[in-house]
């Protein structure tokens, strides 16, 4: 059906005014926007004169936003970045949320090109690109998460050994099960990313080869989807398929060795605890793996994660190690934590501290 002069121009322009704000949230425009950029007009009460100027205004505006959002803004993909964001919008101010997610990163960027993201950071095809409000978007995928626990946890496990010795250096009796807890936390925290970590690699790995029906990409599947294989297998197969890197990883040596042998023993006897005396068939007790979380041990996990991590996205992608893993600091604290422990005297209804 054929539509009349007036109604295309109020169409179009109100296609871009949706498109313009979801670019506008893709961007953080967020502080710089006042009621009247925040709200869409009765388009279909403007004559067209005003429509025109607006939508050239609205044309030169968004061609600003592309060009902050995205790594190759092209011209020519207006009309069809327009509509697809424009589409967003709406599911976007149906679902009643700030927080909205747009998709997952390739979606995202099969419909309106790559992310200007991927200048900072890391941007696995699998990773949601979440709209935060008009303050900014985020690339969403569980190992920034995970890092991002494993930061806070030891941060704050150094935090509570540090309070510990000063109780110590004070002659003043402190509990050491604060520092306990939070080391049996780091060790999972250790784990739990990198099992998500060897997940993902391989998951964006396949992603990235849809099309593909070769006998790699069928290996690679059947690695991934084989819940009898332990994380250490996966790891020590998955990433020579995808680097094509056959000499990668060493299980003997150092991280992978310590790692999955001593490292791996504690985050067993915490997730499959057996109390008791007795050894497993492995030759440990796992009661006294479950025990030790002492400095250096938690110490050694962190470090051996980090330094397989690094040593895997090296073989895979020519990188050090992926952004989302946190500096460290010399003092071996990681970087942009700004959560700390401190010490509170509490007393207890029993009376004991």
């Amino acid at each position: 059906m054929k539509v009349d002069r007036h109604t295309a121009l109020a169409q179009k322009a109100l296609r871009l005014k949706k498109a313009w704000l979801v670019g506008a949230a893709l961007f953080g425009a967020g502080d710089r926007l006042g009621a009247a950029e925040l709200t869409i007009p009765n388009y279909a009460s403007w004559n067209n004169k005003r429509l025109k100027l607006h939508i050239d205004d609205l044309e030169k505006d968004f061609g600003q936003i592309a060009k902050n959002i995205l790594l190759h803004w092209r011209k020519a993909s207006l009309s069809s970045v327009i509509r697809w964001l424009s589409e967003q919008f709406d599911a976007w101010h149906k679902s009643g949320r700030q927080i909205y997610s747009l998709g997952r990163v390739y979606e995202v960027e099969a419909a309106i090109g790559p992310l200007m993201h991927r200048r900072a950071i890391d941007c696995p095809p699998y990773a949601e690109v979440l709209l935060q409000g008009f303050h900014g978007s985020a690339i969403r995928h569980p190992e920034y998460h995970l890092a991002s626990d494993l930061a806070l946890l030891y941060n704050l496990f150094l935090d509570a050994c540090a309070i510990m010795d000063e109780a110590e250096r004070q002659q003043q009796f402190h509990t050491s099960e604060s520092s306990q807890s939070l080391g049996r936390s780091v060790i999972l925290a250790c784990f739990n990313l990198l099992e998500s970590f060897v997940s993902g690699l391989a998951t964006a790995w396949l992603m990235e080869r849809q099309h593909d029906e070769s006998a790699l990409v069928d290996k690679v599947r059947d690695t991934l989807n084989d819940k009898r294989l332990s994380l250490r297998k996966r790891l020590l197969a998955i990433t020579p398929l995808i680097s094509g890197n056959q000499t990668a990883l060493d299980e003997s040596s150092s991280p992978i060795g310590p790692l999955f042998n001593e490292c791996k023993q504690r985050r067993d006897s915490f997730v499959h605890c057996e109390p008791g005396p007795n050894p497993t068939q492995w030759g440990y007790i796992k009661e006294e793996r479950f025990h030790d979380v002492s400095l250096a041990a938690v110490q050694k996990t962190v470090d051996l994660t980090c330094e397989t991590i690094s040593l895997v996205w090296k073989a895979v992608h020519g990188r050090e190690k992926p952004s989302w893993l946190r500096p460290r600091e010399d003092n071996g604290r990681f970087s942009r934590v700004d959560v700390t422990l401190r010490y509170a005297d509490v007393t207890t209804s029993e009376g004991m501290k």
